[in-house]
């Protein structure tokens, strides 16, 4: 057998080689293997990733496990049927779960978006001092960036947004008006929120939060009693998931309605 001949077949000058086509057909199964497994450990990845930030995508048809008889079922079905929340790997929601600040500033953007396109990495019109303890490579950076200066959240005195800590229901209040107002900007709108139910005189607050939680409770009711019960607001309590999104919602729902 001729060297050329036997290079082609894929022999080795003692013959033990396999032929070539077998080789080729090795080397392909390999190679699916690999792709197979590299599949399998992209997907863990992105699932331990999406584990890590708490929630992952669940479909308009799926239903959570944990929100039967909750205030809030229909609004929190539908806020997830839009994809403005999202629930958990085991196919729970956790209504009573406390929302942080940049947990809250996501959801809030990821509601504006269902109205109007957005782009959260378009540069600031005006001069702006970005957060400390907010790191670019943070997964809510780019839409807190643009919250900074469109939704305007309060920081601290030494210019800390403290993505991790609770939002009050009195914090996620001003988002929403301030999103109400830049959202109705956006769609050419005046941005005056101008009330459609009775404004709710509750028992607990006052200054800001009373003038605050009386014009958004006339607005679609999306300043409500602590678990849709009573006279109180609990401005300072954290705001829990349910009544975040259900809060949410009726913001964008009422800045829709404005135009039928």
């Amino acid at each position: 057998m001729t060297g050329t001949f036997q290079r082609l077949i894929g022999l080795s000058e003692n013959g033990q080689d396999f032929p070539l086509l077998i080789k080729f057909s090795i080397f392909t199964k390999k190679m699916r293997r690999s792709k197979a497994m590299l599949a399998k450990k992209l997907a863990v990845v992105a699932a331990t990733a999406t584990v890590w930030m708490g929630l992952t995508s669940v479909g308009s048809a799926q239903k959570f496990t944990d929100i039967k008889d909750n205030p809030y079922e229909s609004e929190i079905e539908e806020a997830a049927k839009i994809l403005v929340v999202s629930g958990f790997p085991d196919k729970t929601f956790r209504p009573e779960e406390v929302v942080t600040r940049e947990q809250a500033i996501s959801m809030i953007v990821d509601g504006l978006q269902t109205l109007t396109a957005i782009n959260i990495n378009e540069k600031p019109t005006s001069r702006v001092r970005p957060f400390l303890d907010v790191e670019s490579s943070r997964w809510s950076a780019a839409k807190i960036n643009w919250a900074q200066w469109n939704i305007m959240p309060e920081g601290t005195a030494t210019g800390n947004f403290r993505p991790t800590d609770y939002i009050t229901r009195a914090e996620l209040l001003a988002f929403l008006r301030r999103s109400a107002e830049v959202l109705k900007a956006k769609l050419g709108r005046e941005t005056v929120l101008k009330g459609n139910k009775q404004e709710i005189k509750f028992t607990d607050v006052s200054g800001y939060n009373e003038q605050l939680t009386r014009q958004m409770s006339a607005y679609c009711g999306i300043a409500s009693p602590l678990n849709e019960k009573g006279e109180k607001f609990a401005p300072n309590e954290p705001a829990k998931r349910d009544y975040t999104a259900a809060a949410i919602l009726r913001t964008i729902n009422c800045v829709r309605n404005d135009y039928r």
